[in-house]
């Protein structure tokens, strides 16, 4: 494998399992489940959530027994659950709690998306491929690009390369300015040297971080670096190596830069 699909993978597997939990606010108050079973159910699912995002998987994992013990049979609660069973390394579990909550509910396309993102983890891309494609093409789910970027990265563990850039294209065609899918399509097209192409994704992604909506990582400016030295463009070359040696003077692609300025010396 490239050193440039290591970092994509690495990068990637570093995403937190509660990326597509949206953001809750964890305010603790009583609930009446006699007056409002329906409501104190998903209000405990939402705290478990929260807590989920804080770190503390113990809170999180009281508040979505409660909300089961409300209504074993609510969909988001045993989706939530599979959500920590899942950040605490239990697979087997999250696979049965996510399973659950698409058995009780058919159309919930985030139990699908979080189930299909397991079993990619898990080295089962047909299964992964399956669940992340409905996910991905539910035209009212509201993580839909999300959904094709893991459809994607799943192609690309699979070995799939070309499959992943296809993907990508259709989180962008979504989500034009997704900056994992820009960086990400831009890293896979540069390996199958495809330059322009790639260049085309940077240049955007580049635009995104210029607005201050993005930063760039290591990786990113190292492959952009990449390109404007085969794009022959010595200025920004020297624009972006002088930002991967402040921001990043300790990582492998810095280090890998100071190597390839060894060999063209020595060449």
């Amino acid at each position: 494998m490239m050193k440039g699909s290591r970092v994509i993978l690495r990068s990637l597997l570093a995403m937190l399992v509660l990326s597509l939990a949206a953001c809750v606010t964890v305010v603790e108050s009583p609930f009446n489940k006699k007056a409002s079973p329906e409501k104190a159910v998903d209000n405990y699912t939402q705290l478990g959530l929260g807590y989920m995002q804080k770190g503390r998987n113990d809170l999180a994992r009281q508040r979505l027994r409660k909300a089961l013990s409300i209504n074993e049979n609510y969909a988001p609660a045993n989706d939530a659950m599979g959500l920590l069973w899942q950040s605490e390394g239990e697979l087997d579990l999250a696979e049965e709690s996510f399973l659950k909550a698409i058995s009780l509910d058919g159309d919930f396309s985030l139990a699908k998306h979080h189930v299909g993102r397991l079993y990619s983890q898990l080295k089962r891309y047909d299964e992964a491929e399956e669940y992340l494609s409905v996910a991905a093409q539910d035209r009212y789910y509201d993580n839909r690009a999300s959904a094709y970027n893991d459809l994607a990265l799943s192609y690309f563990r699979a070995g799939q390369s070309e499959k992943a850039i296809t993907t990508y294209r259709e989180a962008l065609r979504i989500s034009p300015y997704n900056v994992d899918s820009l960086v990400n399509i831009s890293t896979l097209l540069f390996e199958a040297q495809d330059y322009s192409e790639s260049g085309k994704y940077f240049d955007r992604f580049d635009r995104v971080v210029k607005r201050g909506q993005a930063g760039y990582s290591a990786h990113s400016l190292w492959l952009g670096i990449k390109l404007a030295t085969i794009g022959q463009n010595t200025k920004r070359t020297i624009e972006l190596a002088t930002q991967l040696k402040q921001l990043y003077p300790e990582s492998q692609e810095y280090k890998e830069y100071q190597q390839s300025l060894k060999d063209a010396g020595a060449g």
